[in-house]
């Protein structure tokens, strides 16, 4: 986006991933995710498993037809859903992406009839955690998370029972 354009959320769309060729998507995200991550690699965490096991679950945003965002999540049968990963292009970032694409993740999961809905980040993320809190998530430091010395934040957005 250019930097004196105004971001126009009437342009924004949200859709399934399983819209989209789930190898292709896959692809495009490893090869884009510069743009996604900085200098980040993440290509660990973008498994094929999410691309084609839970190609349904997961959510891409567009802004006038081009891939600015991307959740990659799972919602089953029973229990609580998760979510995985969440990005937003660079230079699409502060504009609501990240909210837009929550949103609609926590509203198909309540329809779907899950629990709650969980994600975890690493305790330094600061502006994940505020943006977690601020979308009534509670947040929890839980030491060896993701194994020995890996501690992570672990948050949680519980429903309320019908």
């Amino acid at each position: 986006m250019a930097v004196d354009e105004t971001f126009d959320t009437e342009q924004l769309s949200i859709s399934p991933l399983d819209e989209v060729d789930a190898r292709e998507m896959r692809e495009f995200l490893l090869d884009a995710q510069a743009n996604f991550w900085g200098d980040r690699d993440l290509s660990g965490d973008h498994d094929a498993y999410w691309f084609r096991q839970f190609v349904t679950s997961g959510l891409v945003a567009r802004y006038r037809s081009e891939i600015v965002g991307y959740l990659l999540g799972v919602i089953p049968h029973d229990g609580p859903a998760y979510i995985h990963l969440v990005a937003a292009r660079s230079d699409f970032r502060h504009q609501g992406i990240g909210r837009h694409l929550y949103q609609h993740f926590i509203d198909h999961s309540r329809q779907l009839g899950a629990s709650s809905v969980q994600a975890t980040t690493m305790p330094e993320s600061s502006g994940a955690i505020s943006f977690h809190s601020s979308m009534g998530f509670s947040g929890e430091l839980i030491e060896d998370y993701a194994g020995p010395g890996n501690p992570r934040v672990f948050f949680e957005l519980k429903f309320p029972e019908d």
